[in-house]
This record gives C-alpha cells, sequence and structure tokens, in this order.
C-alpha cells in the first residue's frame, strides 16, 4: 500500500479533529498536495531553514510542524523576505508540510499531557475544558507528596536541559499545579478557582508576572517550543502504529528547535 499526503492528514484528524482548533488558527495541508506519495516524515515544532535543509537531505518530504508556517492570511510571497524563503524552499525541494496546532494541545493525551509524562507524573483533568469535557487545555497535577518549589524547577531544569524562569518563593510546599504548554498565562484564575497556586507555560508577561507575584501565584517559565516538543515522541508513536496497521514502512524522524534565547545572568559585586 502507498502512503499519501491525506491519509496523514486524515489520521491527524481521527487523533486530534480540526473542529477542536481556535478560531484563528491555521491547521492542516499549507503546501504540497493530498495526492503527494509520502516518503518519509519530520515531526518539529517550527518550521525554520535547518528543518526544511534537514527533511531535504534525508528525503523526508513531509513535514509536520505543530506552529504554522503560514498563520495569518498572506497578501503576498517575496521570496527575499524570511517566511517568503521558507515557502519558496519548501516548494523547489519538492516537499509537503502539514501544521497540526492547537487540536493537539487540547486533546487528553496532547502536548501538556506529554510534558507532564516526560516527568513522571500524570495529569488528572483538563484547567479549562471545551463543551465537549473530554477535551480542553492545560493539564492539572496533584502530587502524592507536597514538594517546595524549589524542587519541581529543578526536576523541570533537568528535563529541559535549558532555561527556567520563576515568579515566586522557591520554599513555597505545593501539592498540585497546572501545566499549558505554549503561552498559558491565561489560565491562572481557573487554577486559582481550583485552589491551585502554580503554573507551568510559557511567554509570560510583565503584568501577568508582577499580578501574581502580589497575589502568591507561582509561575515556572520555560520556552515556548520546548514546552511543546514533548508531543512530537507521542506524534511518531501515534504514526508508527497507524503505519504498522497498513504494512507501511517509512522513515520518521524529529527536529527538535533549539531556544532562541540567550538568557544572562547579572551578579553585582559586593
Amino acid at each position: 500500500m502507498s502512503l499519501y499526503v491525506k491519509d496523514i492528514c486524515k489520521f491527524l484528524e481521527n487523533i486530534a479533529p480540526l473542529q477542536l482548533a481556535e478560531p484563528q488558527d491555521n491547521n492542516g495541508l499549507q503546501i504540497g498536495s493530498f495526492f503527494n506519495p509520502v516518503f518519509g516524515i519530520l515531526l518539529t515544532i517550527d518550521v525554520s531553514k535547518d528543518v526544511i535543509s534537514y527533511a531535504s537531505e534525508k528525503n523526508l518530504n513531509l513535514i509536520i510542524s505543530h506552529h504554522p508556517l503560514i498563520y495569518k492570511p498572506l497578501s503576498n510571497i517575496i521570496q527575499d523576505e524570511y517566511k517568503g524563503k521558507l515557502i519558496y524552499s519548501i516548494i523547489k525541494k519538492n516537499l509537503n508540510l502539514i501544521s497540526w496546532h492547537t487540536p493537539l494541545d487540547k486533546i487528553s493525551d496532547g502536548v501538556s499531557e506529554a510534558f507532564i509524562k516526560a516527568l513522571n507524573l500524570e495529569g488528572s483533568d483538563f484547567i479549562l475544558k471545551e463543551k465537549n469535557e473530554n477535551f480542553g487545555l492545560g493539564r492539572v497535577v496533584y502530587l502524592k507528596k507536597s514538594i517546595k518549589l524549589k524542587d519541581l524547577v529543578e526536576k523541570i531544569k533537568n528535563l529541559i536541559n535549558n532555561w527556567v524562569m520563576v515568579v515566586g518563593d522557591l520554599e513555597t510546599e505545593i501539592d498540585s499545579f497546572g501545566f499549558c504548554g505554549g503561552s498559558g498565562a491565561f489560565l491562572k484564575d481557573e487554577l486559582k478557582k481550583l485552589r491551585i497556586n502554580t503554573l507551568i507555560t510559557s511567554d509570560v508577561k510583565y503584568h501577568y508576572a508582577k499580578e501574581a507575584h502580589e497575589e502568591g501565584f507561582n509561575f515556572i517559565i520555560i520556552d515556548h517550543g520546548i514546552s511543546e516538543s514533548f508531543v512530537l515522541p507521542f506524534l511518531k508513536l501515534k504514526i508508527q502504529e497507524f503505519l504498522k496497521t497498513h504494512n507501511i514502512n517509512i522513515p520518521i524522524e524529529i527536529l527538535k528547535n533549539e531556544s532562541p534565547y540567550k538568557i544572562f545572568v547579572y551578579k553585582r559585586e559586593d
């Protein structure tokens, strides 16, 4: 049996339905043809020139990204501009691009649960449920034994091997927390309703952080792309299971994106 781009789109629709997408989101096939055969798959969070080059070199002619390359409607595609260069390169190298974004955020085994499982923990429920309560944003974790905030931070730092920022008292004892991959600071008030005072997420703006500090709410802030990258092994496994049932054997690889941030800590000399 041959595998086509349309088969992968249908598979993704089955595990994370497009009806879950946020209204402004852009999911599905972005570049290519539904009827192109698939020889190999590359999974990534963001499309970049390195991702495109790697896919081409390895003959992985279908890229599946979490973040859409084409998010807002395009009024032009100019080869001299960054996004235009990427689009031209994908077409020139005969690659196909599928993006599957917020639907993967909202399934129970999706972006947030994948990170929690990497911590050897398990989410109990969504932070914010959809009308269909089988779907939602973020996950709540109840710990069997309370720990200090600094111990959770250390565990996260060891897992991601990257920078971590904290809003809150590191000595605070916590018995539960929320996690939301990507930009989830808006879920703070939902957690407070559940009497949970800690959220791991990304992209926390100054005024959210300041307000949380005054309220005694804790933020553990990590890189946006890294927070979502733990869904890629989950997705790879699901695709492998799907292909196995159809006796299809093609390479599936993961290419993780580095954090664009470099953080320098100022140390005052007394």
